[in-house]
């Protein structure tokens, strides 16, 4: 089951009548996770989209974490690295010398050319630097030297956390019981009482289309803040103004330039 931590915002909305025309204002809209960074704006997971959340003020950047085959942690969604990159094979089967020669922006376009796959120290840093958040999609290595890596960069507060085996969340319940970042991915109402009961999440993630206010009632009585899945490339418009009239506290988004084009900057 896919665990996702976020952090949240509080959405309140006003009207505003301008010449006889009413016209709808937030006070405060959720904030924004840029999936794989800023990725319609530059390649996925690269410094480059990264470096585009922090200049639309981006505030949070979900990343994927794989393990090179020397334990270096990199950010890297598949599991091999023929999609985004000019390397072939399993990442997990390459040494971190060799992953950093690789070419992982002209599949994007000509201009990302020589853009290297990150080292998931160095977004830390950036992260670090920025004042941003990452939500760390957790794949596969070392869970505890992931965890230390963190705490060494002082960013363990700043993260929130992405499981995809139930093994994974206990292990890292069990590990950080007092970090309150816990978050879970769920789709019903069934889902939903049995992540709160076996794993206690702080934070779940719903689908947009599977968004309702009984739903959002029911994600309050547990006291759960919400991230709305509002993934793809084409306009969302609407479904980001269903989330933010829903009142969620993230919208996790492929295209956090236009969020924000539509709702304002967050930082």
């Amino acid at each position: 089951m896919r665990v996702i931590l976020y952090i949240f915002s509080i959405v309140a909305l006003f009207t505003v009548v301008y010449g006889g025309r009413q016209t709808v204002r937030y006070a405060k809209v959720p904030a924004a996770s840029g999936h794989r960074g800023a990725n319609t704006i530059a390649p996925e997971n690269t410094m480059a989209s990264a470096d585009s959340c922090i200049k639309y003020g981006i505030g949070n950047i979900e990343c994927d974490i794989c393990i090179s085959k020397d334990s270096v942690f990199y950010l890297m969604h598949d599991s091999t690295l023929d999609r985004t990159t000019n390397g072939t094979g399993k990442i997990c089967e390459w040494m971190s010398a060799d992953i950093d020669t690789l070419d992982a922006g002209s599949w994007f376009g000509p201009e990302f050319a020589g853009q290297r796959v990150p080292r998931f120290v160095d977004l830390l840093r950036r992260a670090r630097q920025a004042g941003m958040r990452l939500a760390v999609d957790f794949w596969n290595g070392d869970m505890r030297k992931l965890l230390e890596l963190i705490k060494e960069e002082g960013m363990l507060e700043s993260c929130n956390f992405s499981f995809y085996k139930e093994k994974d969340m206990r292990l890292f319940r069990s590990l950080e019981p007092d970090v309150k970042t816990l978050q879970a991915y769920v789709r019903s109402r069934d889902e939903l009482e049995y992540v709160v009961n076996e794993f206690k999440p702080n934070v779940v993630v719903v689908h947009i289309d599977s968004l309702t206010p009984d739903f959002m009632k029911k994600c309050r009585g547990y006291n759960l803040q919400v991230v709305a899945l509002v993934l793809g490339l084409e306009d969302k418009t609407a479904e980001n103004r269903k989330a933010v009239e829903l009142g969620v506290d993230i919208v996790a988004t492929d295209r956090p330039d236009a969020f924000v084009k539509e709702y304002g900057r967050e930082r």
